[in-house]
């Protein structure tokens, strides 16, 4: 296996970070003969939700509470670098409005990018992780319940077929269902009715999708799991039993048994998790009640083993070495392939997009070192952006940007994390008319600079190719000094094209609002 840049971890060592609702769950593993060998895991009981209000403010407590843990997990990770490790953040993040706080803080003691994902995403990755454990050819239903959301997902094979995050967690209706940590019938029945509500939205879509086998991952499922077996396994039946109602049921029996959480004692239940067992057991029975699950097997994967396939599969790309593991898995990169359903589903004009992405990277291979936008996040951003500029013309061709920036903003983007997401929404916004100000929720990974700078070059070879298939695009030499960039173009070329010839005009004047100076040469 070839080396990375620190400290010689060879590429099949791979690492991923979940910085979840609950907990932060750290694991590090290698792939080895086709497979994914776990080594080492760190779990860290941080309880992020607790902190968050009705309001969606996360304490001050709260906020220190994760601050703490990745410091303590600085040591741990080292020796990593971002293209071996992952770090990706959930439901409470997901939804805090003081989010950047906690971003701006950890940045000065955590070295690493968090990118916080949306709850679609949590549930794609939760369906890499755990579908690698399955016999591929079944319909599977994964089921996740977190501190704050609940992941529901079906696929087959490889691929998603229909998914959902839920906004109910074992964390927050612990709080809000059982007031004081108080156990009774009237708390179950409000949060499993609660539950109830929230499922009804989605069953009748998971019901047509159909599945073969229901599986359970994470640490609520797992509990329960556990809880059940220490009841039902004996010393003649020592295989793990699946989870149906009924057992669900008489734990429910054995819970209400206790008046408190304090006071539960039962075998196989952690102390860590006597807080949030009666919530997450309700928001199973509901799952279980409104799905028809018959049984839920358990799973020991879930969102951080689906980080670490995705980062095998991302390495693939560039490691000759790994790439037995992506044939393998028969599977291309998610971004692109996110990319290209959206060009077929809004019909975008597939060879103006590739004329427009080829001349945006030649202009960005001639001005990356110099303008300080040489990483492959940029690359990539504008890559997509070329690709995608045009997917709101058939709502409005005079103001397909901004329908453009809509659709991008409100699109489910397998793959995307919140960051790229909003990014990529803002560059298909400002790449014509106006320059609007960088907007982008939980920047962390970013810079707003970088961004602008990869706007000019999408725009600039968004204007040279307006003529479309009706005339060839010239590349132009580029001359890049500081703020300022200098593009060489064929004299002829231009006194053909007088609307492009103008537009570069106007372009120049747009730009020194940003403090960049566009000069226009021609031989």
């Amino acid at each position: 296996m070839s080396k990375n840049n620190k400290d010689n971890i060879p590429d099949n060592y791979i690492a991923a970070l979940d910085i979840g609702s609950n907990s932060f769950h750290f694991v590090y593993g290698r792939l080895i003969d086709n497979h994914l060998q776990i080594l080492h895991t760190e779990k860290y009981r941080v309880k992020l939700a607790s902190g968050l209000n009705d309001n969606n403010i996360l304490s001050k407590e709260a906020i220190a509470r994760g601050l703490s843990t990745l410091d303590n997990l600085s040591a741990t990770v080292q020796n990593l670098n971002c293209n071996n490790f992952r770090v990706v953040a959930t439901y409470t993040l997901r939804k805090a409005k003081n989010r950047q706080e906690f971003l701006d803080k950890a940045r000065e003691i955590f070295s690493f990018p968090i990118e916080i994902i949306s709850g679609h995403e949590e549930a794609r990755l939760i369906y890499q992780g755990v579908i690698q454990n399955f016999q591929p050819n079944d319909n599977h239903l994964i089921i996740d319940i977190g501190g704050g959301s609940t992941e529901c997902v079906i696929g087959k094979n490889y691929r998603v077929k229909t998914l959902d995050s839920l906004t109910m967690g074992c964390v927050s209706f612990s709080q809000k269902y059982f007031i004081n940590k108080e156990i009774s019938s009237k708390h179950f029945n409000k949060a499993i009715s609660a539950a109830k509500k929230e499922i009804n939205a989605i069953a009748k879509r998971f019901r047509k999708a159909t599945w073969q086998t229901a599986t359970g991952t994470s640490g609520t499922i797992k509990s329960i799991h556990s809880l059940i077996n220490a009841c039902e396994t004996t010393p003649e039946n020592k295989n793990p039993q699946t989870i149906n109602l009924k057992q669900l049921k008489n734990l429910q029996s054995q819970l209400l048994a206790f008046d408190t959480f304090d006071n539960i004692k039962l075998e196989n239940l952690k102390d860590n998790r006597r807080d949030v067992i009666c919530a997450g057991l309700s928001i199973l029975i509901a799952l279980m009640e409104v799905l028809s699950i018959k049984e839920l097997h358990y799973c020991s994967y879930a969102l951080r083993e689906g980080v670490l396939y995705e980062q095998l599969e991302q390495l693939s790309l560039t490691s000759p070495e790994l790439n037995e593991f992506a044939n393998s898995q028969k599977k291309i990169d998610i971004h692109q392939r996110t990319v290209t359903s959206l060009i077929e589903r809004f019909s975008i004009d597939s060879e103006q997009a590739t004329d427009v992405k080829k001349l945006a990277l030649s202009l960005y291979r001639k001005c990356a070192q110099e303008w300080k936008i040489d990483d492959k996040h940029y690359k990539n951003l504008l890559s997509w952006s070329a690709q995608l500029h045009e997917i709101g013309v058939n709502i409005n061709p005079s103001s397909y940007h901004k329908h453009g920036q809509y659709i991008i903003e409100q699109a489910d983007l397998a793959g995307f994390n919140q960051e790229q997401q909003y990014a990529l929404a803002w560059l298909i916004g400002a790449h014509r008319k106006k320059l609007s100000d960088v907007n982008i929720p939980s920047s962390y990974q970013l810079k707003n600079k970088a961004l602008i700078r990869i706007c000019v070059l999408l725009r600039l070879a968004v204007l040279l190719n307006q003529q479309r298939q009706l005339s060839e695009t010239p590349t132009p030499s580029v001359i890049i000094e500081d703020s300022a960039i200098q593009l060489v173009l064929c004299k002829q070329w231009l006194l053909d094209r007088p609307i492009v010839d103008s537009d570069l005009f106007f372009e120049a004047e747009a730009l020194q609002a940003i403090k960049i100076e566009l000069i226009i040469k021609s031989i």
